[in-house]
């Protein structure tokens, strides 16, 4: 089994990853025969999966392809960064733009590793068109190549056993079944997608969790909550679910784009059954009352957030 007993540097910058409280999540973790994980993004979870065996899909192509070459030619990727960051050095602005359009026409995914190192705040973002549309970020280098060489390399090791596909996360989930655990982070019901147009399917995310509890799989759901003033309030019906929990997941990288204040971002976590009450324990020490606990999590038992 891998065990990670901090969080790893992420190797793509991914905006709502769950980095900083993934050490937290893992401990909801149960023992499973196989993970899955269908919005990949930055893969925050996947070095704390419970199992060697997983899937990780995304509809983003270049993500997938990306994490192939991760896994795969670590060495190659690292070396393919350098080149580029190099290039930006030596050339400043311009380059990152040249290779901005390159990617755009290619969807080399060694032009995509570079850009989100090197775009304003690591945010990706697409046009309507679908290509790649964010600025570089002048006031920063990127992150230096032996460092991101490291970083690669020890995700490399991390990703052994886990298969990607470039699918929707449906598809990604046809071959669940009894004893594998799914850990889903889709966009917020409230909002359009992250990365493209088009407003995500809440109806068609229950009927898929609704799927997963008839095959006797179990799931955790990061969902809505709310960032500063901003509320997504599409929680998951009652008979979906088991437990909720209250997860501070940092602060909104767009708020900070757009200049207008930082927002603290809250996500309700949803999982499908109830883990051992030692678990719980390590969340709160008052089981009858919602707390803030060390690990970053509010946690509420019996009648949760209702």
């Amino acid at each position: 089994m891998l065990i990670a007993d901090n969080p790893f540097e992420p190797v793509i910058k991914w905006s709502g990853s769950k980095r900083s409280v993934a050490a937290s999540l893992r401990n909801l973790f149960p023992r499973a025969a196989r993970y899955f994980e269908p919005f990949v993004g930055g893969g925050a979870m996947l070095p704390f999966r419970p199992c060697r065996d997983a899937v990780a899909g995304d509809v983003i192509e270049e993500l997938i392809d990306l994490w192939v070459c991760i896994r795969d030619e670590p060495d190659r990727t690292a070396t393919e960064y350098k080149k580029r960051w190099h290039k930006l050095q030596d050339e400043g602005h311009t380059a990152y733009y040249a290779i901005r359009d390159t990617f755009n026409r290619t969807r080399n995914p060694h032009d995509f590793l570079f850009l989100t190192r090197t775009c304003v705040n690591g945010l990706i973002r697409f046009n309507g068109d679908g290509d790649f549309n964010n600025s570089l970020h002048h006031t920063r280098p990127g992150i230096a190549p032996q460092r991101l060489r490291e970083i690669i390399r020890k995700w490399s090791v991390a990703l052994q056993g886990v298969s990607f596909a470039k699918a929707d996360y449906r598809e990604t989930l046809s071959p669940v079944a009894a004893d594998d655990l799914v850990f889903l982070d889709p966009p917020y019901a409230a909002t359009r997608g992250r990365y493209s147009q088009e407003k995500f399917d809440v109806g068609g995310f229950y009927a898929e969790l609704g799927r997963l509890n008839d095959v006797g799989a179990k799931w955790i759901v990061t969902f809505d909550g709310y960032a500063g003033e901003r509320t997504y309030e599409e929680s998951l019906p009652k008979g979906l679910f088991e437990m909720r929990l209250a997860l501070p997941t940092g602060n909104s990288p767009f708020t900070k784009l757009m200049r207008t204040g930082v927002d603290a971002v809250v996500e309700s976590v949803y999982l499908n059954f109830e883990p051992p009450a030692k678990i719980l324990r390590g969340f709160s020490d008052d089981r009858n009352e919602k707390a803030r606990v060390g690990v970053g999590l509010e946690v509420e038992q019996g009648c949760l957030f209702v």
